[in-house]
């Protein structure tokens, strides 16, 4: 009987071993790193890849599933309430997802850095700690319990990455000198007129390895899904594919958003989408009673949208908001059908902060200066149904690249069609601030469902049917806008 309850003992303990062997073996799969026979002398830190070039065999670009559905919300953590916190801001998230947001998107979160400050506040992309909360926001605690329940509600959260400099108190300032760039006197430089930031020297490798080991962080022990990047055009390319080949080691389903108009070198493997400045600057245009043929231009997925990548669209962030003014001031009365643009073209949408609420007001960028929310925000509900209509219609989805411009009798009516297997979306919309009569469209179809309709003055999203013969010789209202479906195995 001893020698039956060792021999079992044994077996046990064999069995043991082997499960933390494969537990081990499976966690360290997860980070499994490949070295490229190609990699550059110096590059490889601690076994960590700094810089890849895009033709390296080692990159296989993934795009993640979830984006094709994606509505993105940037979110101003300091403007977003009179505290400014990450508790406050979770009071939010039900009316967010009651809206149909199902990303957030969290300018920076870390400490700024006091020296050479700019305003009171300062700015968030003055970065004195990349692994570090802003206390003005809360704590990582505060931070980490914010993606908790944002995760169980079924959001994605991404946040702002700063690569290109840091605050002027970033403890790498004073430690890592030659980490740096600096002028002919041997002074750390700020890039532009950034004065409250320095430059950061992307040919220490070094540097990129702790870059790359702060993102990690991130991912790994808070858990979030991504980054919108800063100033991406400002980071060699290199960098950001090394770091994305490590992230999806971590993490295959990450996503990363570049801020800026879609550059190859990028899109080639590290991002998967990239601002639509090109729509942005025609949907400015629209007020003055720009041509459809340049709106046109701003929609369709040029060459530099390598592999699947695409357009992020955007009619506001914060940028645009504190410098060029609200979106009332910038857009007025196309603001109703340039928004539902932004839901329709390829790749995908953004609201900005108070977008939903249609606030006329520029928000300072270096102070506090809280968003005034109001009860009634006039823009949710729309909002919501266009967020419907983006997830309900495989056409919309983010990788689709189907694009059909349809035949219409008149100039300034706008109108095309996006298909993906079975499914077809139509858009028909006066961009004229003047009303148009006796206008044809070629829908391309005999019968569709009318899903949303813009009278120049109501929305209605109350669903009925049309036929292509209501489209012929037909009257519009300044911005009247359908938004029409189609099942195409009817």
């Amino acid at each position: 009987m001893k020698k039956f309850l060792a021999l079992f003992l044994a077996i046990i303990m064999v069995f043991s071993l082997a499960c933390c062997a494969s537990t081990n073996n499976s966690e360290n799969a997860k980070n499994d790193y490949t070295l490229s026979a190609d990699a550059k002398e110096g590059s490889v830190i601690d076994g960590l890849m700094t810089d890849i070039y895009g033709s390296d065999p080692i990159l296989k670009k993934t795009t993640a599933s979830w984006l094709d559905t994606c509505v993105l919300y940037e979110v101003n953590v300091r403007q977003f309430s009179q505290e400014g916190t990450f508790k406050a801001f979770e009071k939010h998230l039900k009316r967010l997802k009651d809206m149909g947001i199902n990303t957030l998107w969290f300018m920076p979160i870390h400490p700024i850095s006091e020296t050479k400050r700019k305003g009171t506040l300062g700015s968030y992309y003055a970065v004195s700690d990349y692994t570090a909360v802003n206390p003005e926001f809360g704590t990582t605690q505060d931070f980490q319990h914010l993606v908790d329940k944002a995760h169980d509600m079924g959001f994605k959260v991404i946040i702002d990455w700063v690569a290109n400099h840091t605050g002027w108190d970033n403890p790498w300032v004073s430690e890592h000198d030659d980490w740096f760039m600096h002028d002919e006197s041997g002074n750390i430089t700020s890039p532009y007129d950034w004065t409250d930031t320095a430059e950061l020297n992307f040919d220490n490798f070094e540097m990129r390895a702790e870059m790359i080991k702060a993102m990690q962080y991130w991912v790994e022990e808070v858990g979030i899904d991504g980054f919108r990047c800063d100033h991406a055009i400002g980071v060699p390319a290199s960098f950001w594919n090394a770091a994305v080949y490590k992230l999806k080691s971590i993490n295959s389903e990450i996503m990363m958003l570049a801020e800026v108009s879609a550059a190859q070198s990028l899109t080639q493997y590290a991002f998967d989408c990239c601002y639509n400045d090109a729509l942005y600057g025609q949907s400015l245009a629209v007020k003055g009673g720009v041509a459809t043929s340049t709106i046109e231009q701003g929609m369709k997925i040029n060459a530099n949208y390598v592999d699947g990548s695409f357009p992020m669209n955007y009619l506001d962030n914060h940028d645009k908001n504190s410098y060029e003014g609200s979106i009332v001031d910038r857009f007025g009365d196309t603001y109703e059908p340039l928004l539902a643009l932004s839901f329709l073209s390829p790749g995908f949408p953004l609201i900005y902060t108070s977008n939903e609420q249609g606030y006329d007001h520029e928000i300072q960028f270096f102070e506090k200066d809280a968003v005034k929310w109001e009860d009634d925000k006039k823009y949710e509900d729309f909002i919501a149904k266009l967020s419907q209509i983006k997830v309900d219609n495989k056409a919309l989805a983010s990788t689709n690249t189907d694009l059909q411009f349809n035949d219409v009798s008149n100039t300034h009516i706008f109108a095309f069609s996006r298909t993906l297997e079975n499914n077809t979306v139509i858009y028909i919309s006066n961009m004229y601030f003047e009303g148009i009569e006796d206008v044809t469209v070629d829908l391309g179809v005999e019968n569709a469902n009318c899903v949303m309709h813009y009278d120049g003055e109501t929305i209605n999203t109350e669903e009925f049917s049309v036929t292509g013969s209501d489209f012929e010789n037909k009257d519009y209202k300044p911005y009247e806008f359908y938004i029409l479906t189609v099942d195409n195995t009817q």
